[in-house]
């Protein structure tokens, strides 16, 4: 067996001191995996997360709604937060351990505007803050915060963004083997018919308005059925985010040649490889300490978004959201997207209805929580 470098690193204060320089330094997203708001990327996008609403997909539906045109998922700008990694710097990507694994931890969305068909989006990054932390996962850990703003031709802002990751270090993380005894779940025909019965019963309010007036405390947020997850969702989500290693042949061998951190060879084959494949490669799941191979951060919380735009219907607007990934979401397991209404207020004219949000897997175990603040019609 070859030992890998890049499995076993360990984090450095050298690694931690260049990371901190870099603190505050706010560069364009010049390369992102999507750049313009169009039919395709749209559509690209929302059927990326399972999500055929006609909102986003049906032009000539989306007409005869209040916006005139299609407009995107909010969550349409993950696709435009980074693109992959052989761009260079200006695809947004963090730099600042080499050959340490990262997790996604948090979210944090406020929307300004609606993305609409024909807009370009320039987006901006910067490094805001470096935390350490002792994890169980892998003891000594730190927790990167990004904060993007992304903006349309005219230089309107359309959202401002937050994200945090921890990272880890990969063979520290794997030798604790805290997910030595984890098995992944095994579905009887019935649990699938009952999967298949709970997505048909998916409520889409669409050109139905729901009046700020009308909702109350306790009120739910149906939910939507993600799973079981495969390695074909995977890839089907790859599509429409665009990963920062999704990189392939030449392009792949000169960005490993120029940055060798970013190779984490195959322990059999020894053939040159990108992390990403924890997303759908188990063995190497397991090498950096998750259970198996398990969904990206941005997909979970788009699906989460997900069962927020369905129930606020064509003229609802998702102003915030606030996400939390509390455990993994591994392949083979089922997500239902829900909420529940926890207060309704009038804040500068707008009429905001906040949300109680969460996803819940097959084991009963919740994965994800957040918040979410939505504008409504008001009858007034």
């Amino acid at each position: 067996m070859v030992t890998d470098l890049n499995v076993d690193a360990k984090i450095t204060d050298e690694m931690i001191t260049k990371a901190r320089s870099r603190l505050g330094d706010e560069t364009a997203i010049t390369e992102a995996w999507h750049t313009e708001a169009t039919r395709d990327t749209i559509r690209r996008w929302a059927e990326a997360i399972g999500d055929n609403n006609p909102l986003w997909v049906d032009p000539k539906y989306a007409a005869g709604t209040g916006h005139g045109t299609i407009i995107g998922p909010p969550t349409f700008l993950f696709s435009c937060n980074q693109g992959p990694a052989h761009r260079g710097r200006g695809a947004g990507g963090f730099r600042g351990f080499p050959g340490i694994h990262r997790f996604w931890a948090h979210e944090e969305w406020d929307w300004r505007l609606p993305i609409r068909r024909g807009d370009e989006i320039h987006g901006f990054t910067k490094e805001a803050e470096i935390i350490e932390h002792t994890s169980r996962l892998a003891r000594r850990s730190f927790e990167n915060i990004t904060e993007q703003r992304f903006l349309n031709q005219n230089g309107e802002l359309i959202a401002n963004h937050r994200m945090g990751f921890v990272n880890t270090e990969r063979s520290t993380a794997a030798a604790i083997g805290r997910y030595k005894d984890f098995k992944q779940h095994s579905y009887t025909r019935e649990d699938i018919q009952k999967i298949n019965d709970d997505i048909d019963m998916e409520e889409l309010r669409g050109a139905t308005p729901r009046y700020w007036e009308d909702v109350s405390s306790g009120d739910q947020v149906p939910w939507v059925v993600k799973g079981p997850l495969t390695s074909t969702e995977i890839v089907t989500f790859i599509t429409g985010w665009g990963g920062p290693f999704i990189i392939a042949s030449e392009i792949g061998h000169r960005y490993l040649r120029d940055h060798p951190h970013a190779n984490v060879s195959n322990r059999i084959t020894n053939a040159p490889d990108f992390p990403e494949r924890c997303h759908w490669d188990d063995d190497f799941a397991r090498e950096v300490g998750a259970p198996a191979a398990y969904d990206f951060g941005s997909q979970r919380v788009a699906w989460l978004c997900h069962a927020v735009t369905n129930w606020m219907g064509d003229n609802g607007f998702l102003r915030h959201l606030k996400a939390k990934l509390i455990k993994f979401n591994v392949l083979g397991d089922t997500t239902w997207c829900q909420g529940r209404v926890v207060d309704t207020t009038v804040e500068d004219g707008e009429h905001l209805v906040h949300l109680e949000l969460w996803g819940e897997n097959q084991r009963g175990e919740v994965t994800i929580t957040g918040q979410a603040s939505v504008r409504l019609p008001s009858k007034g």
